[in-house]
């Protein structure tokens, strides 16, 4: 990943909290007349050439994004001076200046604005050579919600013309040797210490071969237990790309198509829209291009009620957010429906979905490449008997041990990612992509042309990234790369490899969330077989766990006091949400308790920076759930579970 890539994922997607077969969206480029900069233009928006700036919006014209060059060397006073040509009136404050690492350029900085929660007010300008480079977004959160990733399209695609892009295309890596070894040996301890990982396993893959295997730390903090290479963890959304491999080897065999459409393999299938009900393929349904949106709280909260023909079936709600191919939209619940009629294709039953998909998988992808520790089943993991612990995170930024059975919400969605592998496992599978779907022993387990598939831009996440079937496709310096990341509620993967350069790395940990540390451990391996400096990739991890560690405080800094019993009495009881189910609020020896069947925590009350009250989870494995208490239609109590666009309203049962 892209060091542009990561700055704008934390900046611009952590705020809150990817042809598809149809018509696919196409972004057009715009380069500025006087030559000072270019940009993309996502599917469907539309430009708006003023005077002295440009507008860029939705096609609801909800999101303003404006673009203009100012001259100055003071960037707070440039970006004030900005949104002056933008708006003479303008004159929100400030509530938050960040600073942000300066890659190319001589400063750089974001600016939050105070507003409504409802609203969302960002400026980000850069210096070069005297004059500022500004990017202004003006959203109501729900719009930018919906569409963030276009929105991170024009961000990361704001390109100053004067700035060369590094090109790797004519450079061979050097080979992985043991000094490139032994600075990967001192250096992990030292980055996973900083980043507060418990345990991890990385992985080195050059030219067909492994030629790193390390395990750092230990299976559970507290214990002596240390991690191994063989030590299984949950690699989360990682194992999209093992249901696409699959579903390549079954096109392969004729067992169906990339075009077939999922309701002439199972009659039943059907989303919101019934048009679109005939015409999504098995294809379309892995490609994160549908529109249709991400709704993970409803695996949490159903967890132990839900099976995989409940998943198929809960598509028919699901709301579509944007068109057909117009933009990336991430859903566990699509990939996973996908997975299971892949496997009702090759003779799986209503009612087996399950089991059918686990075997498929194991027939056509894990025995072949010999995967012999990778499964969907905990049963086995416990069996076996070498796993590490998930570790959640609390808003305190530390990271404690959860139980294993905190993970069972992601079995629903199995083929999306309940896998649980090995770094052996994950590398033998490297080795396999890197050689074009031939296994380490040679045995063909897919054809080149279906794996490449896979591998085909179907919408794009970023600027440079876009979403294949199980597959972020990028440029590293001119250089395509492939990857993927995964996340459970305590473990977290990343995998990313170079075909035409013959190189891979993965990272599994057994801690939540510690995505920037794969991502630095993984790019930093790929900085140094190019013999490329680490420099802009060490800040933007320094930046990374500063921002991480600040917004941890600050979100800790809102918890006031203690539980007032008066006023929290009306919410106790049962409540019901017609998606999420049931929760139980009880006052325990002072403490407020939130039971969702699946979990129980402690509610801590909360007054924001605007001064709205709501009630916080601090401690895993609900860590950061924020419910508000109000009334309905009627004046009855009701309860909120706020979580952008969605508002999940609890109501007296």
């Amino acid at each position: 990943m892209c060091p542009r890539l990561r700055l704008y994922t934390v900046l611009l997607v952590g705020f809150i909290f990817l042809g598809c077969g149809l018509a696919q969206g196409v972004d057009t480029t715009y380069r500025d007349p006087e030559g000072r900069f270019s940009l993309m233009i996502p599917t469907n928006w539309q430009l708006v050439p003023r005077e002295t700036h440009l507008l860029l919006h939705d096609p609801d014209a909800l999101i303003e994004t404006y673009v203009l060059v100012v001259e100055g060397d003071d960037l707070s006073q440039g970006l004030a001076e900005a949104w002056r040509l933008i708006d003479p009136e303008f004159d929100l404050e400030v509530r938050e200046l960040t600073q942000l690492p300066a890659t190319d350029v001589e400063a750089a900085q974001q600016i939050v604005y105070n507003t409504e929660r409802e609203r969302l007010v960002i400026a980000f300008g850069r210096l070069f050579e005297g004059n500022i480079y500004a990017f202004l977004l003006d959203t109501p959160l729900d719009a930018y919600v919906t569409r963030q990733a276009q929105v991170g399209i024009i961000a990361s695609s704001f390109d100053i013309s004067a700035i060369e892009k590094g090109d790797l295309t004519g450079v061979e890596p050097q080979p992985f040797d043991e000094i490139l070894a032994a600075e990967l040996d001192r250096y992990v301890p030292e980055a996973m210490d900083r980043a507060g990982v418990p345990g991890a396993v990385v992985a080195v893959v050059q030219d067909g071969e492994i030629r790193y295997l390390r395990a750092f730390g230990v299976k559970e903090l507290g214990l002596e237990d240390p991690m191994a290479v063989d030590t299984q963890m949950m690699i989360g959304s990682t194992g999209k790309s093992l249901t696409t491999f699959m579903m390549a080897t079954m096109v392969d065999d004729g067992t169906m198509a990339w075009d077939t459409p999922a309701i002439d393999i199972l009659p039943s299938f059907a989303v919101s829209d019934p048009e679109l009900s005939r015409r999504i393929t098995v294809q379309n349904l892995v490609c994160a291009c549908t529109g249709v949106p991400r709704r993970d709280f409803e695996l949490l909260f159903n967890a132990n009620a839900l099976g995989a023909e409940d998943i198929v079936r809960s598509l028919r709600d699901f709301q579509f957010f944007t068109d057909f191919g117009e933009a990336f939209q991430y859903s566990n619940q699509m990939v996973a429906a996908g997975g299971y009629i892949a496997a009702v294709a090759a003779g799986a039953q209503w009612g087996t979905l399950l089991p059918g998909y686990a075997a498929e998988l194991q027939r056509r992808v894990l025995s072949p490449i010999g995967m012999l520790d990778t499964t969907v089943s905990s049963f086995s993991v416990r069996a076996r008997g070498n796993y590490a612990t998930p570790h959640g995170l609390d808003l305190y930024n530390q990271r404690s041990p959860i139980a294993l059975e905190v993970e069972r919400f992601v079995l629903p969605v199995a083929p999306a990612g309940g896998h649980w592998s090995t770094a052996q496992d994950m590398a033998r599978y490297l080795i396999t992509l890197l050689n074009h779907g031939v296994a380490p022993e040679g045995n063909r387990v897919v054809s080149r042309e279906n794996l490449a598939v896979t591998w085909e831009p179907q919408v794009k996440a970023s600027a440079d990234v876009s979403y294949g079937l199980g597959w972020l496709v990028g440029e590293y310096q001119g250089v395509r790369y492939l990857s993927h990341g995964g996340n459970t509620s305590g473990f977290t993967s990343g995998l990313a490899f170079v075909p035409e350069k013959g190189i891979g790395a993965l990272v599994l940990t057994n801690g939540r969330v510690t995505n920037f540390f794969n991502d630095h451990i993984i790019f930093r391996v790929f900085d140094r077989f190019f013999g490329e400096p680490v420099d802009d990739n060490d800040a933007d991890f320094a930046f990374t766990l500063e921002q991480f560690a600040k917004s941890f405080a600050e979100v800790v800094d809102t918890l006031e006091g203690d539980i007032d019993p008066g006023v929290v009495a009306p919410y106790l009881g049962r409540f019901r949400n017609q998606a999420l189910g049931m929760i139980d609020l009880t006052l325990e020896n002072g403490a407020l308790m939130v039971d969702i069947g699946e979990s129980k925590a402690v509610l801590h009350r909360r007054v924001s920076i605007d001064g709205d009250v709501g009630y916080l989870v601090v401690d895993p494995p609900l860590t950061s759930f924020l419910f508000e208490f109000g009334v309905d239609e009627t004046g009855e109590p009701a309860i909120t579970l706020f979580s952008p666009p969605d508002y999940y309203r609890f109501t007296r049962w």
